[in-house]
């Protein structure tokens, strides 16, 4: 059937990088170094990148973006929309779990209702009716939406609507996280926390299979030590790689470097459900006594651009190239602090993972609040530590990035701002702000382009006026690999499916 794309799908044209090159080397094990380690392998349990690479590997959605940044099938063969709030999913017939059973209706309509009612990912599918998502036979799925909200294929891209066996998750019960059981190209072998996961090939997998038989996650939380391993051949692939490592790579003939912008924005945010960050005057005297722009352009070196507004200029709706970097100023830094009460400055915290660039971010920021006043320590946690410190509020600021879960921009304004997503749900800001609600609702679920526009621009203004956190950073995806090492293909969203990954001569 034909069906409205809409401008944000329009803008997405040709955002995924397809990279090939040569080299040598055997192709039996795929070896990649990632930043952190995974926090859970259960598709509803969590909403962090480092679980979403790992995911991406052994689990399927009904739907998946395409090179085009259209939703188009997955595991679903078909999909159709009889009217504005319907939804009919035909399966594809003799799908393999990785524990041998076969893909059926009813593992979807479980895996749906569990990611609707879960914590972490619910604001993606809340507009659809829990009780309407049924299987009509062994291969059809339905879904009826309380709203009509454009975005919904979208969203059924996002990990946290990966299909799940039903049996193998029941049969787990609370040992599920660590024992996933998905439908892709690897299948899960083992989890060391705080090391390394390895995957191996599913000779029972639906479509092409993998080339190399094994694939094993190596965490190396320190940027410089995942450039060592991959200059030494310790690792095939490297996720970000740091500003400052890039000439290493760029300037070895045995390796090469990928970059590409993502839908993300790195920000300071602030606890806005404590004081003193409960005071707009507090988040604005911030914003004055630090020059972002100086620090982004230090601590990056020229890898990505200083952001300007809440939303990535790469996404839909967005207004951020509109604005520019806020202007230091630190008289007007202490005049508002003394407004808000707060004459002397007072004592806070920066929290933020191993990340060197953001460690370097809050680094620097330290040093020019001193100068209003405000004596800030820099609390550097493991990365699963430091998602439980934002996710219970029990943080001042904190520097971290949010990537768009999907096409839509509703996937990154209202998991980050609506007050229905505080804590787990990925506004660690804890704001609350009917106004703001309303907006985002609105947006959310008109059908037309110029309205949604309209209040994503209402939304990214009012955003903006309170200071709700500064942005920082829009980054670039930056991935190191050896040279023969073939069809690496990177996703603005930030994980990377590596099933079509080759290495070694052909």
């Amino acid at each position: 059937m034909k069906r409205k794309l809409g401008l944000f799908a329009l803008l997405l044209m040709g955002v995924f990088l397809l990279v090939g090159c040569s080299g040598g080397g055997s192709g039996e094990t795929l070896t990649v170094a990632v930043s952190g380690d995974a926090i859970s392998l259960d598709p509803i349990a969590t909403n962090d990148n480092q679980s979403s690479h790992v995911m991406t590997q052994i689990y399927e959605g009904l739907v998946k973006i395409n090179d085009e940044g259209k939703p188009e099938p997955s595991l679903a063969e078909s999909f159709d929309q009889p009217d504005e709030k319907t939804y009919v999913f035909k399966l594809k017939k003799g799908v393999k779990f990785h524990n041998g059973e076969e893909l059926k209706a009813s593992d979807v309509v479980f895996s749906l209702k569990r990611a609707i009612e879960a914590p972490n990912v619910k604001h993606l599918f809340e507009t659809i009716d829990i009780d309407s998502v049924k299987a009509t036979d062994d291969y059809t799925v339905e879904f009826k939406q309380t709203e009509p909200f454009s975005g919904i294929l979208a969203a059924l891209c996002h990990p946290g609507a990966y299909i799940v066996n039903e049996k193998a998750v029941n049969e787990a019960g609370n040992d599920y996280a660590r024992n996933p059981v998905g439908t892709n190209a690897v299948k899960f072998v083992k989890w060391t926390k705080a090391d390394s996961v390895e995957m191996e090939r599913f000779d029972d997998y639906h479509g092409e299979k993998t080339e190399y038989k094994n694939l094993i996650f190596r965490v190396i939380p320190e940027p410089s030590n995942r450039v060592i391993e991959l200059e030494s051949g310790g690792v095939d692939i490297a996720y970000d790689i740091s500003a400052i490592d890039l000439e290493k790579i760029e300037n070895n003939d045995k390796l090469q470097l990928l970059k590409s912008f993502d839908y993300g924005t790195t920000y300071l945010g602030f606890n806005i459900a404590k004081e003193p960050f409960n005071d707009p005057k507090v988040r604005e005297a911030i914003s004055y006594a630090i020059d972002i722009d100086s620090i982004v352009k230090a601590v990056f070196k020229g890898l990505g651009q200083t952001a300007t507004g809440v939303m990535s200029p790469k996404l839909a709706y967005s207004i951020s190239d509109e604005y520019q970097p806020r202007a230091r100023d630190v008289e007007k830094a202490k005049e508002l602090l003394k407004e808000a009460g707060f004459p002397d400055g007072f004592s806070t915290s920066i929290s933020t993972n191993e990340n060197k660039d953001r460690i370097d971010m809050a680094t620097a920021m330290k040093e020019q609040l001193s100068e209003v006043g405000i004596d800030v320590s820099i609390n550097v946690l493991e990365w699963s530590a430091f998602n439980e410190l934002i996710k219970n509020g029990k943080h001042d600021m904190f520097e971290i990035a949010w990537t768009a879960d999907s096409p839509d921009p509703d996937t990154f304004l209202y998991p980050c701002f609506h007050s229905s997503a505080k804590g787990e749900g990925g506004n660690y800001i804890y704001l609350e702000d009917d106004e703001l609600d309303k907006m985002l609702e609105d947006a959310r679920f008109s059908q037309d382009d110029a309205e949604r526009a309209d209040l994503y621009r209402q939304a990214q203004e009012h955003l903006m006026d309170i200071t709700a956190w500064i942005p920082e950073h829009n980054k670039e995806l930056t991935v190191g690999a050896q040279k023969d090492v073939k069809n690496i293909k990177l996703s603005p969203f930030g994980w990377y499916q590596l099933a079509p990954v080759t290495k070694g001569e052909k």
